[in-house]
């Protein structure tokens, strides 16, 4: 380890990315914040100096960085912080980094919940505790895409939103699932262990997880497989059923604001859709449901976006 450190943090490009994929092997425990800080310094420094056509050495220490967080201690101040990188490389839609992206954002979620973070505060609250000193900047990112982390709600939709976008690349599609579904998951498990929590109703914390792996759910196996992660129990649809029937009644759409944003995220996520397929009939069948609770809602969601499309 020391050899290759030595090596990895000086700049040098031909054997660089080569140190950082070897730290990623061998660190597999007890690794120091002092340690993290030095790595975080070298990927800033090869960020600044990437170029389109090479990204190789910041996807390699992207990498190690993900492989790295497990063997952090558990009272590490840069869990949230690597959170928040992962956030602000998928907000930049470069797809080279997509990948590794996803994965440092669902290791750091997983090492979190390891660790019990979420055991006094939702996922959202103990996440945005930890922006606080990277406010300044992460806003800038977040006005410039007209997006907002600021409530539990505005959270999970914010989020969903920003991954999304791989769920239509094929190459991408393995890495959204698999981070959209960790985040339902550990978004859920921290919900029922609070008081807000409600037998078998989806908490609006989960809500953008949830609608954005639809696309992903339109089998039997794969709706009820949904279901189950979400911990909902309240659909009466069977195997012989043509189309799944996301059920309203046991998602917490209780106010305008709610409606709004899932009329809207719906609303974005057919414009990317095939038009033919089941996907299409589920999400256009959401909307009507939605539509019988809030009209006035619904239409004006989709006059605005008629005009702005």
């Amino acid at each position: 380890m020391g050899l290759i450190t030595s090596i990895a943090f000086q700049h040098s490009p031909a054997i660089q990315s080569h140190a950082f994929v070897v730290i990623g092997t061998l660190a597999t425990s007890h690794m120091d914040d002092d340690f993290m800080y030095q790595m975080l310094v070298a990927f800033k420094t090869a960020l600044a100096q990437s170029k389109e056509s090479d990204t190789t050495a910041v996807v390699s220490m992207l990498w190690c960085i993900c492989k790295v967080v497990p063997a952090l201690f558990p009272n590490s101040k840069y869990f949230t912080l690597l959170f928040w990188l992962a956030v602000a490389l998928l907000q930049s839609s470069h797809l080279a980094f997509y990948v590794q992206a996803t994965s440092l954002l669902r290791q750091t979620l997983e090492t979190l919940e390891s660790h019990k973070a979420f055991s006094n505060g939702s996922v959202a609250e103990v996440l945005l505790e930890g922006r606080v000193h990277l406010e300044e900047t992460l806003s800038q990112l977040d006005q410039l895409l007209g997006l907002s982390f600021d409530t539990s709600l505005t959270f999970s939709f914010s989020l969903a939103s920003i991954i999304f976008k791989g769920v239509r690349h094929s190459g991408l599609k393995s890495g959204a699932e698999a981070v959209l579904r960790t985040l339902l998951c550990i978004t859920v498990q921290a919900n029922q262990q609070s008081d807000d929590a409600a037998e078998g109703s989806l908490l609006p914390d989960a809500l953008g997880y949830f609608l954005a792996l639809i696309p992903l759910s339109t089998s039997y196996n794969s709706y009820k497989r949904l279901l189950q992660e979400a911990h909902l129990s309240c659909s009466r649809t069977t195997c012989d059923d043509p189309m799944p029937r996301i059920p309203l009644g046991c998602i917490a759409v209780d106010d305008p604001n709610t409606a709004l944003l899932m009329t809207s995220f719906v609303g974005a996520m057919l414009s990317t859709a095939q038009g033919d397929d089941v996907e299409t009939q589920i999400l256009y069948t959401l909307l009507a449901d939605i539509g019988a609770l809030y009209p006035d809602i619904v239409s004006m969601a989709y006059v605005f976006y008629f005009y702005s499309a």
